[in-house]
């Protein structure tokens, strides 16, 4: 009884901040290079009809909304068809709380517009692997326990194609369709988003140490 009760109170080591070199912030399918962000934002317009095709009219008007939005307010983006359509920023720009909790200039917000599970419309998900990460599992798993529960979006654990390890994942959807995009419904995603990733990221500061 009283070891168990020990184990309890023992503190856990810290999740390693990501590191860029080692681990992507991005799915990379098969032994396919990966592609950073500058590289996907300065070739735009050559990826842009890769990224279109095939696509329902709903998820292009609701893309292309995206883009001029995203032109308009000066973020910085990439298109990258390779992983199911997604709209590539930089999480600083979402978020600029991040790096005073680890992130890099590197780690990134992913957007993608798909239909919603009831089928009966669409919706747009942001997502984001948190730049915090450990080669036990059971870490991870604490993390995830410890982490505030969200309003809007949600936690999640998912293994790392690239190296296995497991991935502490962020994530909210808003539905779009109907109606469709708006900049104020944007503006209220990255709003949510920020909001709660600062506070995720911020409880993941108080994880304990070992």
């Amino acid at each position: 009884m009283g070891n168990e009760s020990d184990d309890r109170k023992r503190s856990h080591l810290r999740l390693v901040v990501n590191n860029p070199e080692l681990r992507n912030p991005r799915p990379t399918p098969g032994e396919e290079p990966f592609i950073p962000l500058e590289e996907l934002a300065a070739n735009r317009e050559t990826i842009r009809p890769d990224f279109y095709r095939g696509l329902g009219q709903w998820q292009v008007k609701c893309y292309e909304f995206l883009e001029r939005h995203l032109a308009r307010t000066g973020i910085p983006y990439g298109l990258d068809p390779r992983n199911g359509r997604l709209v590539v920023v930089p999480a600083g720009a979402v978020c600029p709380e991040i790096l005073e909790h680890g992130g890099t200039s590197q780690d990134e917000i992913l957007l993608f517009a798909a239909e919603d599970v009831a089928g009966e419309g669409g919706c747009l998900s942001l997502e984001m692997i948190l730049p915090f990460w450990s080669d036990d599992d059971s870490l991870m798993e604490d993390a995830l326990l410890t982490a505030p529960i969200l309003p809007y979006g949600s936690l999640f654990l998912e293994e790392n194609r690239n190296d296995e390890y497991l991935d502490l994942i962020y994530r909210v959807a808003f539905p779009i369709f109907p109606p469709a995009l708006t900049g104020r419904l944007l503006d209220k995603l990255f709003a949510v988003a920020r909001f709660e990733l600062r506070e995720t990221l911020t409880s993941l500061d108080r994880y304990p140490e070992a």
